[in-house]
């Protein structure tokens, strides 16, 4: 088959875990015998290249960014300028390759790629990844396992924006109106799309959890979804084999029993949480510490808790931690749709402390690959975290477990197979 990737971002601009299961997808797919070809805005690098021998076609953008962790602002994906120009890279791209198929991966790539794939008549899927065509912000999701009935822009407005802008965002009233006035906007637009979303030929869910959401908010079609998982990576003898002391020196880290959190340090990724459990544990452990990897502000831990932040770093870096840290948490509040720090950890081989909720009990076997505790209970995480750090038995077997279901069920390969087989009843 002959697929286009229509995405927000790509390598080497990569704020989140999207671009890296992309990729992967991507190369996965190719040495399987199709041809893909990316299509993104370009922030900032060549115009065409090949990247893990997958062609990335980047159609000219106002935006400039840093590569890696750096993110466009969001009225940047809703101007239908923005669409336009979408639309236009994906008909060109779409007619040199003679595609078969469009492949929406985020939500705002919908627009550009239904227009494209209406003129070139192909079928176009979208990838569900987030819950930002259901709302912009779902703060409802830190207390609920579903977004309520009552979902409306007065809601937002009246209860959830107010709650978002206390816990988010910094600034005067100026500030605060701007994003408000952006909030209603991105509602809006999210709305507009979902006349899309019950178009396309077919939406795939990272996890089953994120389906099941989208459904009961009526979002997508009952019969709309298929389950397609993110790609865990393969890492190499090099990567999981690096020597402990170079590596922890290399970030002025002790030798000491190392506890690992990735992601932001928000509400909805559980850092206060994590944070809290850290100062359970150190009464038990006082030979702990803690690290965290990720763009946030971190709160004063508990005295004599060593709990160390470390800002966003490069994915050279993450992978550097997960391999020398004994125990991997993923803490998650809000229903993550499929995360990649459990994939990542997994294929490491370290024991993951996780929360049962959103798509992480997907993604493992309790107390077979890993530990899985209630949301938003600190004790629990902390009594999760100490048994892992007192029984070296555990946590070899729950490392060993993980990366055998990763290497069994989300492997590039076998989630490429779930692609085609999502591809083939599109074209059909």
């Amino acid at each position: 088959m002959r697929i286009l990737f229509a995405t927000e971002y790509y390598h080497p601009f990569v704020p989140g875990g999207s671009p890296w299961s992309l990729r992967l997808s991507a190369r996965a797919l190719q040495a399987r015998g199709d041809e893909v070809v990316v299509v993104t805005p370009n922030y900032g690098a060549a115009a065409e290249e090949t990247v893990d021998d997958v062609r990335v076609v980047r159609f000219p953008f106002w935006r400039r960014l840093s590569p890696g962790p750096s993110l466009a602002p969001a009225r940047d994906h809703v101007n239908p300028l923005f669409h336009l120009l979408f639309a236009r890279a994906l008909l060109r791209a779409g007619r040199a390759l003679r595609a078969d198929l469009i492949h929406a991966q985020e939500k705002h790539a919908l627009v550009g790629a239904s227009l494209a794939g209406w003129w070139l008549r192909i079928p176009v899927v979208l990838s569900l990844r987030d819950f930002g065509l259901i709302c912009p912000i779902a703060t409802c999701l830190l207390a609920h396992t579903h977004v309520p009935a009552d979902c409306s822009q007065w809601k937002l407005q009246r209860e959830c924006a107010p709650f978002f802008l206390d816990h988010y965002v910094a600034g005067g009233r100026l500030r605060r109106a701007r994003v408000r006035a952006s909030l209603a906007l991105l509602y809006l637009d999210a709305r507009l799309k979902t006349a899309l979303v019950t178009r396309v030929r077919g939406v795939l869910g990272v996890s089953a959890s994120i389906l099941d959401i989208y459904r009961r908010a009526g979002r997508i079609r009952p019969e709309q979804g298929r389950v397609v998982y993110n790609a865990a990576p393969v890492v190499g003898a090099s990567a999981s084999g690096a020597d402990r002391a170079c590596v922890l020196a290399g970030f002025g880290l002790p030798d000491r029993p190392l506890v690992l959190y990735v992601g932001k340090l928000s509400l909805g990724k559980g850092f206060p949480v994590f944070v809290e459990a850290a100062g359970a544990v150190t009464s038990l452990r006082k030979d702990a510490v803690f690290v965290a990897v990720g763009a946030g502000s971190a709160p004063t831990p508990r005295v004599g808790v060593d709990l160390r932040c470390l800002g966003s770093r490069s994915h050279a870096d993450v992978e550097a931690l997960y391999a020398v840290a004994d125990v991997v948490v993923h803490p998650s509040v809000w229903p993550e749709p499929f995360s990649r720090v459990v994939l990542e950890a997994a294929a490491f081989g370290k024991p993951l402390v996780g929360t049962r909720i959103g798509g992480t009990p997907e993604a493992v076997e309790d107390k077979r690959t890993a530990l899985l505790v209630e949301r938003n209970d600190p004790q629990a995480l902390a009594l999760a975290i100490s048994r892992l750090l007192d029984d070296a038995d555990l946590r070899q077997s729950l490392g060993a477990g993980a990366r055998a279901l990763a290497t069994e069920r989300f492997a590039p390969a076998v989630v490429v197979e779930g692609l085609r087989a999502a591809y083939r009843d599109a074209r059909a």
